[in-house]
């Protein structure tokens, strides 16, 4: 019963997706959290629309299964003849009427509907394993939007520093100080500067149409900023807490153990059909004049062939999805340390970083740059140093990137986003 009220439940819900226009605009705010991001996934993405959809087709199964099979009716003569006779029409042949209804035994449109009930119930479930998976990869492109933002603040930043070395020169030039070679030198090397915040700016406008079209929206001309950082403080959970989240969060093992119950309801089934059905009938005849009722009941005499092949074969799938469920949960298991050994590795590298290489860049960077204002380095030695702290810096954002995507493929992994 619990089932078949969850299967109209699903069935209202369907409907009021189904509802909803196929060109509906989906909104996304100017300053776009990650949270905002999800709620507009689950809201508007299209494949898990299609996806809901097959709730209610397995839903349509299950009123299927809960119908009786119709009866039947047949009319039937025997004995016409077309010659001369004194008789009418109706005493001149055999004429027959026959009502008849199956009866299904051994409760089989209960076992039925059950097993319909039980697709409803994995179909659902499965719904809400691509929520999983479709969250992760929203998660994903949002986090190249935020890269891709820190990219391009990086180098415009980069840019107009180099721009105000560029002015100095200049101001060079005009006072004698430098020769004009030396000026073209400085003024060629920015264009490479300019190229990185060109590149960063179409990199940016990619990762924003990419979340929008996993949003569901078509309206590409839309500008928002992704406003969640990157967070390399998170410190995980114990790892056996992980596994033991994993294994009772998530959706796609939620889902073979209900192929599981699904198995003992297909078994049951193939036993009723082991049972004969009964067809009672009832009707009317005329025998050249004379009436009379017709009552009999027909049941199939079921001697050699009781359905043992079907039966064999639903419990052949009922261990077989034992094995399944055993496949999934270990391959759960080893996305959950896979993924706890990418988060460590990362989570040192961020360190490093921060404690020395980053620091180290950017002070050569600075030194040279003075040296070079002050004609202690050439143009080469601060360009060399530029482009070390550049890279150094590019390598830290990407790092922070993927500890934040490492963090995400193990929510993913668990079944369950975890707090900071």
């Amino acid at each position: 019963m619990h089932l078949r009220i969850l299967a109209s439940s699903i069935v209202m819900m369907g409907l009021a997706f189904t509802e909803m226009p196929a060109q509906t605009r989906v909104s996304i705010p100017e300053n776009l959290t990650l949270e905002a991001a999800k709620s507009l996934l689950i809201s508007y993405n299209p494949t898990l629309q299609a996806e809901r959809l097959n709730v209610d087709i397995e839903a349509g199964d299950v009123i299927d299964a809960e119908k009786r099979p119709n009866p039947s009716f047949s009319v039937g003569s025997e004995g016409l003849s077309f010659g001369s006779s004194d008789r009418s029409f109706f005493s001149n042949q055999e004429l027959s009427l026959e009502l008849r209804q199956d009866i299904e035994t051994a409760g089989k449109r209960q076992k039925r509907t059950r097993l319909e009930e039980a697709d409803v119930e994995i179909a659902d479930i499965e719904v809400q394993d691509l929520v999983r998976l479709l969250t992760f990869e929203a998660k994903k492109v949002y986090y190249q939007v935020v890269l891709a933002q820190e990219d391009l603040t990086l180098a415009r930043d980069i840019l107009d520093q180099f721009v105000g070395v560029v002015n100095l020169n200049r101001i060079r030039y005009e006072s004698g100080e430098i020769a004009g070679g030396e000026l073209r030198r400085v003024e060629a090397a920015q264009y490479q500067f300019y190229e990185d915040v060109v590149a960063a700016e179409v990199s940016l406008e990619n990762a924003q149409d990419r979340l929008l079209a996993l949003l569901g929206s078509t309206d590409f001309d839309q500008s928002f900023k992704a406003v969640d950082s990157f967070d390399s403080q998170f410190v995980p959970p114990p790892p056996q807490e992980l596994r033991d989240t994993a294994l009772r969060e998530r959706a796609d093992l939620a889902a073979q153990r209900a192929q599981i119950t699904r198995s003992d309801f297909g078994i049951e089934l193939e036993k009723a059909r082991g049972v004969p059905n009964i067809s009672p009938f009832v009707g009317y005849r005329r025998d050249f004049g004379d009436n009379g009722a017709i009552v009999g009941i027909e049941i199939p005499l079921f001697v050699s062939n009781r359905n043992q092949g079907g039966i064999a074969r639903a419990q052949a799938q009922r261990r077989r999805q034992e094995q399944l469920v055993r496949l999934a949960e270990v391959r759960a298991l080893q996305e959950v340390q896979l993924a706890l050994n990418e988060l460590e590795g990362n989570r040192r590298r961020i360190e490093a970083l921060q404690g020395e290489y980053l620091n180290k860049a950017r002070q050569s960077r600075d030194i040279a740059e003075s040296a070079y204002r002050l004609g202690g380095a050439s143009l080469i030695e601060f360009l060399d140093a530029e482009r070390t702290y550049r890279e150094t810096s590019r390598l830290y954002n990407r790092v922070l990137y993927d500890f934040q995507i490492s963090r995400g493929q193990l929510e993913l992994a668990i079944g369950k986003d975890l707090q900071p």
